[in-house]
């Protein structure tokens, strides 16, 4: 969660009647900001290729949008985000309609073949010894 959240968000679940959550009470307020897809997000969508565009994703849940745009470059934030996404860890959770949860899991596919596409593998850093020392002379 984001630093963001209130102290009622950071304390744990709030107890609704008899042993439900009120996961209501735990989401974040809705902002202006979250109605509408921010530029960061116009930016993101332009850098993806136009196949995998979440347009129902973006049309019905910008702030979800906005949310994986800004976290796109963290690796870790990106797969979490994606794991709260597909998996009902609240139980009898409503879910998104498949053709947003089909967008969805396009983009986390999409993100984990770029994750090693474009991530060079880790170098091999080789340290000069100074002359005399590298067993030459």
């Amino acid at each position: 969660m984001s630093a963001s959240n209130t102290s009622e968000e950071a304390s744990g679940p709030v107890q609704g009647g008899g042993d439900s959550v009120d996961w209501m009470r735990l989401r974040s307020p809705q902002r202006d900001q979250d109605r509408v897809l921010q530029s960061p997000t116009h930016v993101w969508l332009r850098r993806i290729p136009s196949a995998i565009h979440p347009k129902h994703l973006c049309r019905y849940y910008p702030r979800i949008a906005n949310r994986l745009a800004m976290a796109w470059g963290d690796k870790t934030e990106v797969e979490e985000i994606f794991e709260d996404l597909l998996q009902d860890r609240r139980g009898q959770r409503k879910g998104f309609s498949e053709r947003v949860r089909v967008e969805i899991e396009r983009l986390q596919r999409f993100h984990q073949r770029k994750l090693h596409v474009n991530y060079p593998p880790l170098m091999v850093v080789r340290r000069r010894l100074p002359p005399g020392l590298d067993g030459n002379g």
